[in-house]
């Protein structure tokens, strides 16, 4: 394939003119900030100044864009995206029980490294093509040490701000009991990893090292050793899944697990945290939520559709807990960030409509506004990750990750509000310009670093091979299978 890095990119960008949309920390997190005409000076990887339009002067060689026609706005950042899954396809439909059975216990089984490389790379691209400039990954396909460094190298060569979270355990080693072990090779692999630079897996700190561990409670000696480990080697942050409810009922009280495990820190991401909405949940989690300064990950495109439960993104926000928003599963949703601040929103919205008709009333007036679902998927998901003193919005000593969109566009051009234009408006053909840690990575609706095309023929290459290795599998049974071990009551 094509160049994988930027070789003439310059050492300062001018963002001349543009409609600044941006929460800052001084903005209450229910509050709407007002979109104002400004310049935004880039230098290196860091945003350097801001002013009254058409103010700062460009330093020598400086590429200088005209933003008059465009909003300026900082990157998504996704809290919880499984990237190396862009390689599969054809789970829209499947629940989640449906997904752990053919996913997680067959499909997934066989893809290799090679698969990898181009899956994580493919996620990666259509990340930044969306606008989203950095990512909490779970990778749950850590396979052998082969895979986790096919997928290191696809997404540093992709240009994506990363916290790739390596998975330990990865997938399961046996069905009938389903049962995962803990590769003494993958824990090997993070140490070295962890050595290197301190969880930097690049020198511009672009990608860091993290850990996906959802194994807690099986054995506490092992739980502790894990984690411990990765706080020792400042591998952060760590990520788990807690669903709950009918369709996984493993994973529930993970909150209270954790808490008395000794492990519950603000180092932590819990993923969906559906099961705080499910019948018998656990209240008091809320609060060991909010004092420990763990985040929440919300996918509420996917969990509403699939059964994971009411997204409690809202929930999150009305109890001070850490709060931010995520697409999953290329193979499910949409790639982009786009729906996912529609579909928390929205949520939420109906829900409280709905409690308000119960009682024969109506609402005067929506609580949450469009500029709410903005910050979920910016400074609140840079706060969820743990990294907003770095990014999630524009002010001066932040790094540069920054999306231009085009204000001319189809979708975007009688739209006067920017917050409101980019929640319930726009969608990847908007997005213009991504500047990703002071790097141009897609310029007048390109991709830079890779050409999407010969992408693409490699994806659809080793998305075949994989369908291929197991399309002698049966994946009804499998399902039927686990639905007995598991004691799932199906309707």
């Amino acid at each position: 394939m094509s160049k994988s890095s930027s070789p003439n990119q310059p050492s300062s960008i001018l963002l001349r003119n543009g409609l600044l949309a941006t929460f800052t920390k001084k903005d209450g997190v229910t509050t709407t900030p007002s979109a104002h005409r400004a310049d935004v000076l880039i230098q290196g990887d860091k945003i350097t100044a801001t002013d009254k339009p058409r103010s700062l002067d460009p330093p020598d060689e400086a590429l200088v864009i005209d933003c008059t026609d465009k909003w300026i706005a900082p990157g998504f950042v996704d809290t919880h995206r499984h990237v190396w899954m862009s390689i599969v396809s054809g789970h829209e439909d499947w629940t989640l029980a449906e997904y752990v059975a053919k996913l997680s216990f067959i499909a997934a089984l066989h893809v290799t490294a090679e698969d990898v490389y181009i899956g994580e790379l493919a996620g990666c691209l259509q990340a930044l093509h969306g606008g989203t400039t950095a990512v909490v990954d779970h990778f749950h396909c850590s396979n052998s040490a082969n895979h986790i460094e096919k997928a290191i190298q696809a997404t540093i060569e992709s240009g994506l701000r990363s916290m790739l979270c390596v998975s330990c355990p990865s997938l399961p080693s046996s069905f009938e009991p389903p049962h995962a072990q803990i590769s003494e090779i993958q824990i090997e692999t993070l140490k070295t990893l962890a050595a290197k630079d301190k969880g930097r897996l690049t020198p511009d700190g672009r990608v860091t090292l993290g850990l996906a561990y959802d194994m807690q409670g099986l054995n506490p000696t092992e739980d502790e050793r894990i984690i411990s480990l990765a706080r020792e080697l400042n591998i952060t942050p760590i990520t788990a899944h807690s669903v709950g409810g009918p369709h996984l009922k493993a994973y529930s009280k993970k909150a209270r697990l954790w808490n008395e495990a000794g492990l519950l820190a603000d180092d932590v991401i819990f993923s969906h945290c559906t099961d705080l909405g499910h019948k018998g949940c656990d209240e008091s989690e809320w609060e060991l939520l909010r004092k420990s300064g763990a985040g929440i990950a919300a996918t509420p495109e996917d969990e509403l559709g699939m059964g994971h439960g009411e997204p409690v993104t809202y929930e999150a926000i009305k109890r001070g807990v850490k709060v931010g928003l995520g697409i999953d599963c290329a193979s499910i949703t949409s790639t982009e960030m786009f729906p996912a601040m529609r579909f928390a929103l929205q949520h939420e919205r109906g829900r409280a409509h709905k409690v308000a008709a119960d009682e024969d009333k109506a609402l005067k007036y929506n609580a949450f506004t469009a500029a709410s679902a903005f910050r979920l998927a910016t400074l609140g998901g840079a706060e969820a990750a743990h990294i907003e003193s770095k990014i999630g919005s524009i002010e001066i000593g932040k790094l540069a990750d920054i999306v231009l969109y085009d204000a001319n566009s189809i979708n975007l051009a009688n739209i006067i509000d920017p917050f409101k234009g980019i929640v319930f408006h726009a969608t990847a053909a908007d997005v213009e310009w991504v500047i990703v840690n002071g790097e141009v990575v897609k310029k007048d609706g390109k991709l830079v670093r890779k050409e999407w095309n010969e992408v693409a023929k490699e994806l659809k290459r080793c998305a075949g091979n994989v369908r291929d290795r197991y399309k002698e599998s049966d994946l009804e049974a499998r399902y039927n299978a686990l639905i007995k071990q598991f004691e799932l009551q199906m309707v």
